[in-house]
């Protein structure tokens, strides 16, 4: 994969399968900035969930983003697969129409061409201005308008351009793709190997952060952990009686017996036979091993 120097959002393919071919506003809406405005608990939630997020990255070298993959059989499976055939058989009944209805392919398309230009580097020009003149998008409206649309040569083009973009580990997924006739099929089949790209990217991008993210983590910790204690400064005690607990714990010799295995993986409680909401914690994961620490208060 080529060097990443900026990852550009895009929205999530598994979104377009999942609602009508309408492309979204900008910005957010009014219902987005009345839910921020009535609730900064949740704006707040989020820039904490951002900074948890940073800090993670940088104190954990195997960070990787990942795919979520639900239970065979369960609810929220076997809906979403529901929603996504429905959207591809709808698809496939207007492109079988007379006159076909090329207006969701073309949204579709549209939505291709942002994914393949967000996996360039700023400094390839030359492949976003070809990307640019071969997805022309009022263009292809025109051409479809006339019945004049090349599917083929359009679909060669996005797959060359898939090739030339992936990974090596997903050249395999672009090649079976080629076998594809099937217009509504090798589409859904595009979205998919295109959301393996793009997290390729985010975990490639992730890598490529994790030096300055390191290098900036400890001043990041030292900061929370004293803003937490200039609120409550008692908490100091019981977050050191927590850590001579846990190091305890670690250096003491592994148990033996049937219950080792629950006496290993059982968590070290705070002073006090209770958790101390609001008390300083050491990063998850910083210390292998380590049993998990009190829950931060609100």
């Amino acid at each position: 994969m080529t060097d990443v120097e900026e990852n550009v959002p895009v929205k999530d393919p598994g979104d377009a399968e999942s609602r009508p071919c309408k492309p979204e506003s900008s910005g957010p809406t009014r219902e987005d900035k009345s839910s921020l405005r009535d609730h900064p608990s949740r704006l707040r939630n989020t820039v904490n969930d951002a900074s948890k997020l940073s800090s993670e990255i940088g104190m954990n070298r195997d960070f990787r983003m990942e795919e979520k993959v639900l239970p065979p059989g369960s609810l929220e499976g076997r809906i979403r697969e529901t929603m996504h055939d429905a959207f591809w058989d709808h698809l496939k009944e207007r492109l079988s129409a007379t006159p076909p209805d090329f207006s969701c392919a073309l949204e579709l398309l549209k939505e291709i061409k942002e994914i393949l230009l967000s996996l360039l580097l700023p400094r390839q020009n030359r492949l976003r201005s070809e990307i640019e003149e071969a997805l022309d998008m009022d263009l292809i409206t025109q051409e479809a308008e006339h019945g004049a649309l090349n599917v083929p040569h359009l679909s060669k083009y996005i797959l060359n351009m898939m090739t030339l973009l992936c990974a090596p580990v997903r050249d395999e997924a672009v090649q079976k793709l080629e076998n594809i006739s099937d217009p509504v099929w090798l589409l859904r089949g595009i979205f998919q190997v295109l959301g393996l790209m793009k997290m390729d990217m985010v975990n490639y991008t992730i890598q490529s952060l994790q030096p300055q993210l390191q290098e900036h983590s400890i001043q990041y910790e030292r900061a929370k952990f004293q803003d937490l204690l200039n609120k409550q400064p008692s908490l100091l005690d019981h977050t050191a009686r927590w850590l001579t607990r846990a190091a305890a714990q670690l250096s003491a010799p592994p148990p033996s017996g049937p219950d080792a295995a629950d006496a290993a993986s059982s968590p070290c409680s705070s002073p006090g036979g209770g958790q101390q909401p609001g008390a300083p914690q050491p990063h998850h994961g910083a210390v292998p091993g380590l049993p998990e620490p009190p829950p931060l208060g609100p």
